[in-house]
């Protein structure tokens, strides 16, 4: 059983074969973190918590003889003694902090939480068991539970708390973390994840220090500027070898990330909804349930935890039976000049190449000529396409390909027919100028007749044109949030209602069209996280197409995120975003490291750019899908002191891998590398596409030759297969 409670120490064992999360209710009243990490069959609790009474602490009650700022509590608020970071704020009628809450009995079920307005974290085939410690303050009722959900086959667990009211008076809930975690060193860097539009996913490794270090956004969504997501490490901790533990949110909205080094050189981890933007009226007999955090421990390194990480995302993939193995957009070579005549022929252009599917970009629907035309009204423009969209759509299914669309459904503006029949459907304060931008409004998702009317006018678009795939666009932060129908003292909701009407909008949609492909776009990677895995099958990582660039940007991503969701493109050279010149070898082969397409004109490639082309999603479709769409992701070099991005791609039963490397500058002095690859099988003999034979335990160990690159910006592929 994953989960055992010894009553008489009150010792609770989280566990698998893998992992061990142990939890000590302390004099029956508080519930205690004491270890996270290697499976342990027993824990005897002998090293005794330090009582912590030094001057300036808080008398708990004569029975209890601990400070509460000292101990390593599970879920902790301030106003009774404990100092340190609160992970929940809860008032009373009196608007007086209710104190921390004790603990008041368990619950063990083989079922996850798997909220309904939230996204769904466990699929069906995913065996979990799943602990609840409830909490109760006897004076106002209020109780919480603690959500643990262990995965049986997985270093993951789950965490989450839910609030409930059980009195007769409103509470006012001011923050509510998803996650706590108190350890009891200090020695540890944190890694985080930082960027912004078209530089997203840049690591960061920091070493802790006293007072707090903190990492939110207050933008209405999960944004390019942080990631919700931060891992600590021991500070010899390499992408091979040593401890980290890592926790990332399941939510697509503001959120906070803090961790506090205390007078003891005690830790402190919370991860949760970010408190400054939040607040949530507790009506008598209703709950809130707070996002999800998921939560791994290795000690392989970083790899390790971000194996962890790729099962985790894996499985929260929506399922569908169609795929996206090569996609051509109109964006980079069209803009919004998109017309039938020049989409037809595009097509025609996009099938001798062998591509499988074609998206057209913004620019399709009524008025929308540039970035100031209408967003909301989601009707073929007749001018570009004058028999609609069935004759395109029509072409590309009978050649075989797939058909699909850019949208950006949360967004309106002033001149479409929709705000002007609507205008209380966005948000705004009431009395202000409305400020817009990308001269856009955002919509009020958090209103029942605006989820309804986006999610018909989606499922009409798809359905009456049959459609394939959507691009779901999101190019603009909130602000403004607030509305005229939620009552005054509700108003701080409203950030967190709009994340789950999107959730909701996007399950409904999944659920009237369940093969349609979602890619998830926010001017490019801005919205890309666990809770958006949830709905969509893959992302658009960045709208910077440059593949040197943006292979940096992929190698951030995949501390957490599996390369099956990563959409690449190849585009022009001079690249359009920074202007680097590189070779369509380079362009086309990092685009190959995830769901390859194209963003360009076929028009200007010349014949046997053309032929390089063909050939190249030819090899790409006969081993992607089969071999290495979801195959373990390794990074063999260190980003944060190096230049060269290198990342091995090795199938579950380890017959064949995928070896790619890229350098940037060249140097005149040319010295060749040995790599070694780690992740193969010690006993299995491998052949190169080289022609070279090896054992793996010499490629593991030794490596493989790098040869010095001879000019800047060059990659290299490199198949390895057992013989």
């Amino acid at each position: 059983m994953p989960i055992e409670f010894n009553q008489k120490s009150g010792i609770i064992n989280i566990h698998n074969q893998k992992i061990s999360y142990i939890i000590q209710i302390l004099n029956n009243e508080f519930p205690v973190h004491r270890y996270f990490g290697h499976y342990l069959s027993e824990y005897s609790a002998a090293h005794r918590l330090s009582s912590g009474n030094h001057a300036f602490s808080a008398d708990i009650s004569k029975e209890f003889p601990y400070s509460v700022t000292s101990i390593p509590l599970e879920y902790s608020t301030i106003g009774s003694g404990d100092y340190r970071i609160p992970s929940y704020l809860v008032k009373n009628e009196y608007n007086q902090l209710i104190p921390i809450l004790k603990y008041a009995g368990y619950t063990i079920t083989d079922k996850p939480i798997n909220c309904d307005s939230l996204p769904t974290t466990v699929s069906k085939e995913e065996p979990v068991s799943t602990l609840t410690l409830h909490l109760i303050d006897p004076q106002t009722k209020l109780k919480i539970d603690l959500n643990y959900t262990i995965f049986e086959n997985s270093d993951l667990i789950l965490r989450s708390t839910t609030f409930k009211n059980s009195g007769t008076s409103v509470l006012s809930l001011e923050a509510a973390n998803s996650a706590q975690l108190d350890l009891s060193s200090d020695k540890y860097k944190v890694l985080t994840l930082n960027g912004t539009h078209a530089h997203e996913a840049n690591p960061s490794l920091e070493p802790l220090h006293s007072g707090i270090q903190m990492f939110h956004t207050f933008r209405g969504t999960s944004g390019p500027q942080q990631q919700p997501f931060a891992a600590l490490v021991n500070p010899n901790t390499t992408e091979f070898s040593g401890e980290a533990i890592g926790l990332a949110l399941v939510w697509s909205g503001n959120f906070e990330t803090a961790i506090e080094v205390d007078q003891y050189k005690k830790t402190r981890l919370h991860i949760g909804l970010e408190p400054t933007t939040f607040n949530w009226q507790l009506k008598p007999n209703t709950s809130f349930q707070t996002p999800e955090a998921v939560m791994t421990w290795s000690d392989k390194g970083l790899n390790g935890m971000s194996q962890s990480f790729h099962q985790f995302g894996k499985q929260l993939i929506p399922k569908s039976t169609n795929d996206t193995d090569s996609v051509i957009n109109t964006w980079e070579s069209m803009k919004f000049d998109v017309s039938e005549t020049k989409v037809s022929q595009f097509i025609k252009d996009a099938h001798l190449l062998g591509l499988k599917t074609i998206v057209v970009d913004d620019g399709w629907f009524i008025n929308r000529n540039s970035e100031h035309g209408q967003l909301g009204c989601w009707v073929p423009d007749q001018n570009k396409f004058p028999n609609g969209l069935t004759p395109l759509v029509n072409q590309a299914h009978n050649l075989g390909m797939q058909f699909g669309l850019w949208i950006e459904p949360e967004m309106v503006t002033e001149n479409s027919p929709l705000y002007k029949e609507h205008p209380e459907w966005v948000l705004n304060y009431r009395g202000r100028t409305q400020i817009t931008a990308r001269h856009q409004l955002v919509l009020d998702l958090s209103q029942d007749v605006v989820r309804k009317h986006l999610v018909q006018a989606m499922t009409n678009l798809v359905k009456e044109n049959k459609l394939d795939y959507l691009k779901w666009d999101m190019n603009r932060h909130l602000t403004q949030v607030g509305n005229s129908w939620l009552p005054n003292i509700q108003q701080d909701e409203l950030y967190y209602r709009y994340v789950i009407g999107l959730y909701e909008i996007m399950r409904d949609l999944k659920q009237n069209c369940p093969n349609l492909i979602i890619e998830n776009c926010s001017a490019g990677g801005g919205r890309l996280d666990f809770g958006m895995s949830s709905y969509t099958n893959q992302t658009w990582i960045s709208d910077l197409t440059d593949p040197i660039d943006r292979s940096k940007i992929e190698n951030g991503f995949s501390y957490l995120f599996p390369q099956s969701i990563f959409s690449n493109h190849a585009s022009v050279s001079p690249n359009q975003q920074n202007g680097r010149i590189t070779s369509l070898k380079v362009r086309l082969q990092s685009a190959s490291i995830g769901q390859m397409g194209l963003e360009l004109d076929i028009n200007d490639l010349i014949e046997s750019e053309k032929e390089t082309v063909k050939q190249q999603f030819k090899q790409y479709q006969s081993y992607w899908p089969a071999d290495f769409k979801d195959a373990n992701f390794y990074r063999l070099n260190d980003i944060l002191f190096s230049d060269k991005i290198t990342w091995l791609l090795v199938t579950p039963d380890k017959k064949h891998a995928l070896l790619f490397y890229s350098n940037e500058l060249a140097s005149a002095v040319k010295v060749s590398q040995e790599l070694p690859l780690h992740y193969l099988d010690d006993q299995m003999q491998y052949e190169l596409s080289t022609g070279e034979h090896f054992l793996g335990q010499e490629l593991n160990t030794v490596g493989i030759t790098i040869q010095p690159p001879v000019k800047d910006f060059e990659t290299n592929v490199i198949f390895i297969k057992q013989i």
